[in-house]
């Protein structure tokens, strides 16, 4: 796949994110000196800007600079479509699984297993995005896929601010396990139910643990969003 100079910016910028080295509210450098850090242009970097800004992980304050935000507003929304678009992606991967695909899930497991013992999170965090788009792709339904490429960067700042967590790498790799032998098994109903509760218990953690902290509030269980992670699964398809 191409790699467009916008997006390898917009890539270090969300690296900075997942590392520590912004937080919200934090003026970001110039496009100037983005320009110069990242080998790029002043357009490429303007470019990676107003993508960012699309997503809500940055506000543009005219005469002030660019800002980090408290946190992208439409995280979970994207949570919830991820749920219910990867939840029939897994499902589809089960039936439909290739030894490419299996052969390439394996891998970033494997990988996975590594950076999580080494404590790398950034390193695990991209295979762990990795690891999902293969599903997605999977499925061959190139409009999907084309919609979770096009929000890659808000998800590689989401699941960068997660993974952080403490033992949250430990869980989702148990998850992403799970995941794996189901769709090595052609278990396509199991492998849907995985996804599900892998992306159900990321949703909790999510409202749990970061948006209180990035809002300086705690969501209120009695709202929408707090009703989210608790809705209840997909029901198994009865056989027949």
């Amino acid at each position: 796949m191409i790699v467009k100079t916008p997006d390898v910016i917009a890539k270090h910028l969300v690296n900075a994110i997942g590392r520590g080295e912004l937080g919200p509210g934090d003026r970001l450098p110039t496009l100037v000196q983005l320009a110069s850090t990242t080998g790029t242009s002043v357009l490429s970097v303007r470019e990676a800007i107003a993508s960012l800004a699309a997503i809500g992980l940055v506000e543009v304050r005219h005469g002030k600079g660019v800002f980090l935000t408290r946190g992208a507003p439409i995280v979970e929304d994207l949570l919830e479509a991820r749920r219910a678009l990867e939840s029939a992606f897994a499902l589809h991967a089960a039936e439909s699984r290739s030894r490419d695909l299996l052969q390439r899930l394996g891998a970033l497991v494997g990988e996975m297993e590594r950076h999580r013992r080494g404590g790398d999170t950034e390193a695990y965090s991209e295979a762990d995005l990795a690891f999902h788009y293969a599903i997605a792709e999977a499925s061959g339904n190139r409009i999907l896929v084309r919609t979770l490429v096009n929000v890659r960067n808000l998800l590689r700042w989401q699941l960068f601010t997660v993974n952080r967590l403490p033992g949250s790498m430990e869980r989702t790799h148990a998850r992403h396990r799970e995941i794996l032998r189901a769709i090595r098994d052609g278990d396509g109903e199991g492998a849907r139910m995985a996804m599900w509760s892998h992306l159900t218990e990321l949703i909790a953690r999510w409202q749990r643990d970061v948006a209180p902290a990035r809002a300086g509030a705690a969501v209120s269980p009695g709202t929408a969003r707090g009703k989210l992670a608790r809705r209840r699964g997909p029901r198994r398809r009865r056989s027949g």
